[in-house]
């Protein structure tokens, strides 16, 4: 029974580790260094077999029983062990920056696109205010046309007034006058042209 014990305990213990070392995992990248070199077993005193350039995207074969060695497959089929301290688990400097350059790039693009967009909806926006003001003045010349046509109405108006007031006066005057030069013309008698 004890025995049993112990065998279960160390296949608890070893499975678990046999299955790490046989998935793969992908997503790992060489550090930003310059270049790491690939070992062809889990240690420094193994033969160099290649070296692989920093910022590269690699994938995790398996890990040493210790975890400071790790092998990896890299892009073109080559694998090899290298130290684990070299690889990380973001997308290296060398893998981002031609797509930040990329994305800088067209960040200045649209840019420039809107400060010439702004550029121009400010000329826009000048010549409306230009506008505005030459309608400005122009609606105060109009007003001012305006009470000067209302004045010579309004003067044209009293002085018709007048006028007329002034011909009803001497229509009225002279018919006065008439009236007194008819009662002072003495009548005519008639005559008796009678027969007797």
């Amino acid at each position: 029974m004890r025995l049993l014990s112990v065998i279960f305990g160390l296949l608890v213990v070893v499975l678990p580790a046999g299955a790490q070392e046989t998935s793969e995992q992908p997503g790992a990248y060489i550090a930003d260094d310059l270049i790491v070199y690939m070992h062809s077993g889990a240690g420094r005193n193994y033969r160099i077999i290649g070296s692989i350039e920093a910022g590269l995207p690699v994938t995790v074969l398996q890990r040493s029983d210790d975890g400071s060695f790790t092998q990896i497959q890299d892009g073109d089929g080559r694998q090899g062990w290298v130290e684990t301290q070299y690889l990380i688990n973001t997308m290296s400097r060398r893998v981002q920056l031609p797509e930040l350059s990329q994305r800088l790039a067209e960040s200045e693009q649209q840019r420039n696109t809107l400060s010439s967009r702004v550029q121009k909806l400010t000329q826009q926006l000048a010549q409306a205010r230009q506008q505005v003001t030459e309608l400005e003045a122009d609606k105060a010349e109009a007003q001012q046309q305006i009470a000067q046509l209302s004045e010579q109405i309004q003067s044209q108006d009293t002085e018709e007034l007048y006028r007329m007031f002034t011909y009803g006066g001497i229509v009225a005057g002279a018919g006065v006058l008439l009236g007194i030069i008819v009662t002072f013309i003495p009548k005519r008698r008639r005559r008796n042209d009678t027969w007797m």
